[in-house]
């Protein structure tokens, strides 16, 4: 399975734009605008219609994090499966089958049991479950570790053309992993080759019930959906949703079964993409199991996927271990296997993507992570037929270049009141809470304005001539202000809060008319967050906004 903002409107702007952050906190409006459009583009292609509907999110590790969907959660079809204008939509609430990206839950999982001393990765399947008796075909000495790593030699069940019978003909039946079994061959010695099997990940999941006499969804749950806060996870069939959220219904061609379907008084489906919610997955999903039975929404997907690659889910050694296994050969398909996770090219041929896709009836995922820029892209969709690459390459090439400095994910392009900021990644993520946004500033504002902008000058038009500058802007404790007045005269600077009440007097003095002065002040007892410095002279008020970060 495979930009300046005056005061008057500051605080109204500010706030306004929290709305954004649900769904694309960090991301500027143009760039949630565009990765939007992106989407839409697939999901109305004329060329190539999209049946279903879609959920995408990206995420950068402490950055950033956007979420859109577009198309049809279910379509709308007449008692003969035809579809009909309309459906219901497709949110980035809706939840989707993950399929195969199941993998990298257990994976990891194995490892921390092998860690734990529950098994040994080189102990052998019939160690623990009875393979030879099961399937006196299959290969009983295929070990833990071969089994992770697609070297049993095992085919996928999801091949075998009986097994498609029967799931077809019985499509509510509970399979267990020994049924599935009984249809699998022996293709090739163990460790002889590297060929993906999600046959594989379904011995893995008996193996650690065998070997623990615990439900494999207690593990997922306990180690990983409840600690990381995955709250829209669950594991079909074995487990009821957590939430009242939508799964979407699936949409694929299943008609070549129609003569199955015709001996069991099924009903049939047009030769078409349909919405084929009417056949049960049942069937589908318990055969999916822990090679590929998690539901889940896109965001819960992103967060795995960068919680899982940044270390935090498992611990480093774990994620090292997945990583140092992948394979330095493509497969058939030009990914590089590993233990439950592949390296893919699909997406950038100058950045490697970790992570893995999703591919059986009537749905299709993928999440993948890219490690210089600590992102993650997932996209979840209902519709068998989508090109999910294709997709997240666009998406990909809309999300701006924010990586700067000598090295590697060294620092981070912010752009904060129009003016673009190369900072540490601890400081961005700072700044993008107080209005930042990710990837430098996308346009310029008319020339004009260009000079206040750069200063973040807030200027009255009775003191167009004063100036007020202040470095570093944003500041930790001490900030630098140079100002000039107009005219000879007395002159106060003061520190407020956005409500406009005076925190502090940093100067109350003579000035002489265009002498540049400066004055330093300590803010450190300020709590972090945004504050107005202002400047006023006999000729009137300039004011600058200040940002504190701690």
């Amino acid at each position: 399975m495979k930009k300046i903002f005056y005061y008057g409107n500051f605080l109204f702007l500010f706030l306004s734009g929290i709305s954004l952050f649900s769904r694309g906190q960090g991301f500027s409006p143009a760039v949630q605008s565009h990765l939007q459009k992106v989407i839409d583009s697939f999901q109305n292609s004329q060329i190539h219609p999209f049946i279903g509907g879609m959920s995408v999110a990206v995420k950068v590790d402490g950055l950033a994090m956007w979420q859109g969907a577009s198309g049809y959660a279910a379509r709308n079809v007449d008692a003969q499966n035809n579809l009909l204008p309309g459906g219901t939509p497709f949110t980035i609430h809706t939840l989707s089958r993950i399929y195969s990206i199941t993998k990298t839950f257990t994976s990891p999982l194995v490892l921390q049991l092998a860690k734990e001393g529950m098994f040994k990765l080189d102990d052998s399947v019939s160690m623990y479950i009875p393979i030879k008796t099961i399937n006196p075909a299959l290969n009983s000495k295929v070990t833990i570790r071969q089994l992770l790593s697609h070297e049993s030699g095992y085919s996928d069940y999801t091949d075998e053309l009986n097994l498609q019978i029967a799931v077809a003909a019985q499509p509510t039946h509970v399979w267990t992993p020994f049924e599935m079994l009984t249809f699998v061959h022996q293709l090739n010695e163990p460790g002889a080759i590297r060929v993906y099997s999600s046959t594989n990940y379904i011995v893995l999941g008996a193996i650690i019930e065998a070997v623990t006499g615990k439900p494999v969804e207690e593990f997922y749950r306990n180690r990983f959906f409840n600690p990381l806060r995955l709250n829209s996870m669950y594991l079909a069939i074995r487990e009821q949703p957590q939430t009242n959220a939508l799964l979407a219904s699936p949409h694929d061609n299943i008609s070549a079964f129609n003569p199955v379907f015709q001996l069991t008084g099924q009903p049939l489906f047009p030769d078409t993409i349909t919405n084929i919610s009417r056949f049960p997955m049942t069937a589908i999903a318990s055969l999916a199991f822990t090679g590929g039975g998690i539901v889940s929404n896109a965001k819960d997907v992103a967060e795995w996927g960068n919680d899982l690659f940044t270390g935090r889910a498992t611990g480093k050694s774990i994620l090292n271990t997945m990583l140092e296994s992948i394979s330095a050969t493509p497969d058939k398909d030009g990914d590089r296997l590993g233990y439950g996770v592949i390296l893919s090219d699909k997406i950038s041929s100058h950045y490697d993507f970790y992570g893995h896709d999703g591919n059986a009836p009537g749905y299709r995922s993928i999440m993948f992570y890219q490690p210089d820029k600590k992102l993650t892209l997932v996209i979840l969709t209902n519709f068998h037929g989508a090109d999910l690459y294709a997709i997240a390459r666009a998406l990909y090439a809309a999300i701006p270049d924010f990586t700067c400095g000598n090295k590697k994910d060294d620092k981070i392009n912010v752009c904060l009141w129009q003016r673009n900021l190369c900072v540490p990644r601890v400081l961005a993520s700072r700044l993008i809470q107080y209005a930042a946004t990710l990837g430098e500033c996308e346009c310029s504002l008319p020339s004009a304005k260009k000079m206040d902008i750069a200063n973040r000058k807030l200027i009255t038009s009775s003191a167009k001539q004063n100036m007020l500058e202040a470095f570093p802007n944003p500041f930790s404790n001490t900030v630098s202000f140079s100002f000039r007045s107009s005219e000879s005269g007395q002159a106060t600077i003061g520190v407020y809060d956005m409500n406009g009440k005076l925190l502090a007097t940093v100067f109350n003095g003579f000035v002489q008319k265009g002498i540049l002065q400066k004055v330093e002040f300590n803010g450190s007892n300020l709590p972090a967050g945004m504050y107005l410095s202002r400047l006023q002279t006999s000729t009137g008020i300039t004011e600058l906004k200040l940002l504190r970060i701690q």
